[in-house]
This record gives C-alpha cells, sequence and structure tokens, in this order.
C-alpha cells in the first residue's frame, strides 16, 4: 500500500474509539496531519471503512494551517467524481480538525511502475495510457467545478505527481491529495509563494506566477514522459531542477527510447511546452489526444487493462486469520477489540495482453534514475514549501530570478 513517512503518536494504539469511528491503524503522518484507517459503525453489524485525516493538535491553534486544511476538505466537498476520492466530513473533535474521506485501497502509480520494473517488464503502454487519461478526467472535473451558486471555482491541483495517484486492483485511478491546491474559494491571497513538488512543476508555477489548470497539464506530461521512458525527466537538486524546468525544454523521447512513437512524442511534448499559451490548454484536450492515439494504433486503454496489468504485477495477499475473524465478527457485535483490514483480493489472476509496443514494455538497462526510492519523489517530503523573496514592483526581476539568485550565492558561500 501507499508508503509514507510515519510519525508515532503516543496516544494512539489499535482499537482506539474516535468519536462515531474506530481506528484501525495509521496509513501515514506528514507534516500537518496523520491519516488513519477507520471503521465507522452501525445498526445490524454494518460498518464501512473510511480514511481519517487528523490535524496535529498543536497546529489546530495555527489560523494559516488551520484554513489549508479546511480548504482541502471544501474543495473535495465540491467535486463528484469516480477518480477523485470523496469527503464525507469535516469537524472538530478531542481538541482538533478531522476530515473523513473515502478509503482508496490501491498503489501509487510509481509502485505499480516499479513491481512490473522489478519483474523485468516495464509498465505497457495501454496501461499507462489508461492511467493518465483517468487522471485526465478527474483534473478536467476539478478545472471546471463551480460553487452552489453555479460560480467557478477555478481549481488548480498543483501537485500533481505519481505518489498523488493511486490505482486500485480493479484498475480504476484517483487523484489524491488536494492539501494544496489553488482556488477562487481560498480567499487569503498566497503571493509569492511556490506550492507542489519541484521536479513535477511548470515553469509559471516555480517563477510564483499566476497558473490555470494548464500547469496541472504540464505535471500531467512530466508523469507521462517518465513512465512511457523509464527515466526521470528533471533530475538534481532543487535549484538545478528549477533552471531545467524554467529554461530548457523538455528532450524528446525518441533521445531515450529509439523506437519511441512519432505521434506520442507530439503529444507529451506538447504537454510539456513551457510556455503555456503553446501548451496542450485543456486536461479533456490531453485526454482526447491520447484516446485518438490509441485508436489509430487499435490499443485497449480501459480500467480493465489496467486492472490485468496490477493483479500480475502486485499479486494478491493471503488472507491472514486475523482477517477472517473480522468477517465473523462484523456479523455478531461486540466490536472487535483487533480489528484488521483485508488488503487482499481472492479474485483469479488474468495474465496481462501481449503490448502492442513490444519496445516500450521492456525497459532500458540499467534504469537511468527511475530505481526504486529515486524513481520518483520520495512520500517524505511529498510538497515543497518555497517563500520566495518579494521585490520591488518597479524591479524588472522576477520572484524566480530573486531566489535563483539567492540560492546560488548561499550555496557558493557554503563552499
Amino acid at each position: 500500500m501507499r508508503a509514507a513517512c510515519v510519525r508515532r503518536s503516543p496516544t494512539f494504539r489499535m482499537g482506539t474509539s474516535f468519536g462515531r469511528y474506530e481506528l484501525i491503524r495509521k496509513i501515514a503522518a506528514g507534516g500537518m496531519a496523520e491519516i488513519f484507517l477507520a471503521r465507522q459503525w452501525g445498526e445490524a453489524g454494518f460498518f464501512r471503512d473510511v480514511v481519517i485525516k487528523r490535524l496535529f493538535r498543536n497546529l489546530a491553534e495555527n489560523e494559516s494551517t488551520l484554513r489549508m486544511f479546511q480548504t482541502e476538505a471544501q474543495i473535495l466537498a465540491h467535486l463528484n467524481h469516480p477518480n477523485i476520492p470523496q469527503c464525507m466530513e469535516l469537524g472538530q473533535l478531542e481538541n482538533t480538525w478531522f476530515m473523513t474521506m473515502e478509503y482508496v485501497e490501491g498503489w501509487t502509480i510509481a509502485d505499480v511502475w516499479r513491481a512490473g520494473a522489478r519483474q523485468g517488464a516495464m509498465m505497457p503502454l495501454p496501461v499507462t495510457l489508461g492511467a493518465v487519461m483517468q487522471v485526465c478526467e478527474a483534473l478536467e472535473h476539478a478545472h471546471n467545478a463551480t460553487d452552489r451558486a453555479g460560480r467557478p471555482l477555478r481549481i488548480v491541483h498543483r501537485d500533481v505527481t505519481p505518489h498523488n495517484v493511486m490505482v486500485t486492483r480493479s484498475g480504476v485511478v484517483k487523484l489524491m491529495d488536494f492539501g494544496v491546491a489553488k482556488t477562487d474559494a481560498r480567499t487569503e491571497t498566497e503571493a509569492g509563494t511556490v506550492k507542489g513538488t519541484f521536479s513535477y512543476m511548470a515553469p509559471e508555477q516555480v517563477r510564483a506566477r499566476p497558473i490555470d489548470g494548464r500547469a496541472d497539464v504540464f505535471s500531467l506530461g512530466v508523469i507521462l514522459y517518465e513512465l512511457t521512458t523509464g527515466t526521470r525527466l528533471f533530475r538534481g537538486s532543487d535549484m538545478e531542477i528549477m533552471v531545467k524546468v524554467v529554461e530548457q525544454d523538455a528532450p524528446a523521447p525518441s533521445e531515450r527510447i529509439p523506437d519511441y512513437p512519432a505521434d506520442l512524442e507530439e503529444i507529451v511534448l506538447a504537454a510539456l511546452r513551457r510556455e503555456p499559451r503553446s501548451r496542450i490548454a485543456s486536461a479533456a484536450d490531453l485526454a482526447l489526444h491520447l484516446e485518438h492515439f490509441a485508436m489509430r494504433h487499435g490499443l485497449l486503454v480501459g480500467p480493465r487493462t489496467v486492472a490485468e496489468f496490477v493483479r500480475g504485477a502486485l499479486p494478491a495477499t493471503p488472507v491472514v486469520d486475523e482477517e477472517l475473524a473480522l468477517v465473523s465478527a462484523a456479523v455478531e457485535p461486540p466490536r472487535p477489540e483487533a480489528p484488521l483490514t483485508a488488503d487482499s483480493d481472492a479474485s483469479e489472476q488474468v495474465p496481462a495482453p501481449a503490448p502492442e509496443f513490444s519496445e516500450l514494455r521492456t525497459p532500458p538497462a540499467p534504469l537511468e534514475g527511475f530505481d526504486d526510492d529515486e524513481m520518483l519523489e520520495s512520500t517524505d517530503r511529498p510538497v515543497v514549501l518555497l517563500d520566495v523573496k518579494k521585490t520591488d514592483k518597479s524591479s524588472k526581476d522576477d520572484p524566480y530570478l530573486a531566489e535563483l539568485a539567492e540560492r546560488l550565492a548561499a550555496e557558493d558561500d557554503a563552499k
């Protein structure tokens, strides 16, 4: 399941009650919140698994952090799409704030890619296209969402990375973590602040300039590039990545895979154009381009294709005795003292179909910069907050250049 840096909670133990929920296990903990798999109980043995995202108590008194947490739930409340997890509740309990969300049982697309690579098979092209097209649908829904009065919210995710794209065993892809999303519904200004992960940011996002949905298209273009070439697009220190993103065009995928399809390369590079006006205009347009490509080449790109690869790359985990006990205990409450979750799938594994492009199934050897922890950004710090120096309005230097000069000077001093 999804890997993350876990911060221990001295008050947590399995089976702890939290309001009307029962905390089963901690999934992750980040800079401002901890995430639990929880169980919501009802009458006649009814229960369902949910996710509780709980703000750290000491941060609940921080007005800015609290607003960010609340805004994430408010954004998700406006989104109703199969490729975006649902938020069911935002509340305050035990001196802190929490939100209740849909439990997505699956793996990040980074984990799925690595699982296939370890078996000597790169993710087949139809699987990559199918997953990316589902993310396109999620983004298009978010970009065009409106409030209850029909006013555009202009949501921009700002952190579309492989670690925020989850894939379930049934082949459904979910775009996770709207925690740093930009929206017109957010009343406070965020001038001079860059939020996201540098190696997946659009140039205008790195430069702290106004952004729209095309910034997310760029980020998804980076993911598409990396999944289809087996190599990282932007590597190096934060400073080196910033320079590459802003000042250098992405190298053609065919430079890394000689037989890369020319019409797919055209789509990828159009999504990665540095100037937003020249970039593919929307997530819907990107999905349409990929769909036409798949049709021209006779590729099946639906969820079933994704599911077949996932089941082959990540076989079902055997069900343990305690998990079987949970099923019986659910029929007759009292509640189990140490309930566990079922991470298994009893469905028969189906071998993945032969890919149309064999040259994209077998990765280069070795996988350049795309191996295990270096494959994609570590989840230890998925969100980078960079406070850009504010400059005088009369100055011709923008925040990116000011920050660049400052960091280079600091690196020289360190040497």
